[in-house]
């Protein structure tokens, strides 16, 4: 992997662990598959989201500031990524960019040797790759072979696979076309200070061989991560084909959380996070809600 991409795809791998400024139910456009969100500036201004960026801080970035210069920690404060049908993959990152990290990230960029200036309505932007736009293509490996990014707006760096994107992008200076709340909407979780957000749906993923009958009934799936009275509140919900099935996966989960409480060797930190787990179902969806401590998290993660 080129340096170039060595700065955007840590920001991918951050996103599903770590938002005021959420995204919800009606931002997406029609055909959206996956999203994933984080609010790093929440994350750092709470005392359950300072440990778990201290960790991401020490493991992630400050090897990416050794690498290429740019710190993250400074410059970045929202990351929002998304796919769907039409037009791909996108990843808006908003902060304080430096006209030192741009200068940074072209040069990176003219070292692949593929890099074309551009315009459009009067905004420069930049495609580098192969040649080929990938409009329509959903995974987030699709911009290894071909980007479209600009910095033309006001403390945003947008990265594309698809040029169509990019200056639908342009157009609404740089907000996601959403299509409205209706039935049918990618389900999103919100929260009052939202550390995270991610979700998808299982259609269209490819042809994966699903072993599991659950997973073949799992439309789609939500992930919260956020902050509860200094405690961090993950939460999952998961909409499957029909209630039936959603009660079945339900009575599982329900029986395997019984089964741990007679296991003495089990660290006690752990065995109070599956004590704080509720199992709800209404109608097709069901979710499973926890309350960890910080620092349990971070000891998970860091071995």
């Amino acid at each position: 992997m080129t340096r170039f991409r060595q700065f955007l795809f840590p920001l991918f791998f951050f996103l599903p662990f770590a938002a005021n400024a959420a995204v919800s139910t009606g931002d997406f456009p029609d055909g959206t598959m996956w999203y994933m969100r984080a609010d790093l500036k929440e994350m750092r201004s709470t005392d359950a989201g300072r440990q778990l960026y201290a960790w991401f801080d020490d493991e992630v970035f400050s090897e990416l500031k050794d690498e290429i210069g740019i710190d993250l920690n400074t410059e970045v404060n929202r990351l929002t990524a998304f796919s769907n049908t039409l037009r791909g993959a996108v990843i808006v990152v908003e902060g304080n960019i430096s006209d030192e990290s741009r200068d940074k990230l072209l040069a990176l960029a003219e070292l692949e040797g593929s890099l074309e200036m551009l315009t459009y309505e009067k905004k420069t932007y930049y495609h580098i790759g192969n040649g080929r736009s990938n409009d329509g293509e959903n995974g987030i490996d699709s911009l290894q072979d071909s980007a479209y990014f600009t910095f033309a707006l006001k403390d945003r760096l947008i990265v594309a696979s698809g040029e169509g994107q990019l200056k639908a992008l342009l157009d609404k200076n740089g907000k996601i076309a959403g299509s409205g709340q209706r039935s049918g909407s990618l389900f999103v979780l919100t929260a009052d200070k939202d550390f995270a957000q991610a979700g998808m749906r299982t259609e269209g993923l490819g042809d994966i061989d699903w072993d599991s009958n659950i997973l073949r009934n799992i439309e789609q799936a939500a992930v919260l991560v956020a902050d509860q009275d200094g405690m961090i509140a993950i939460e999952v919900r998961l909409v499957s084909s029909n209630p039936g099935m959603a009660k079945s996966v339900a009575s599982i989960i329900n029986g395997l959380i019984s089964l741990q409480a007679f296991n003495a060797d089990m660290d006690p930190a752990i065995a109070q996070v599956l004590e704080n787990t509720k199992v709800d179902v209404a109608d097709k969806v069901l979710s499973i809600s926890t309350v960890v401590d910080p620092e349990v998290i971070v000891n998970v993660i860091a071995d």
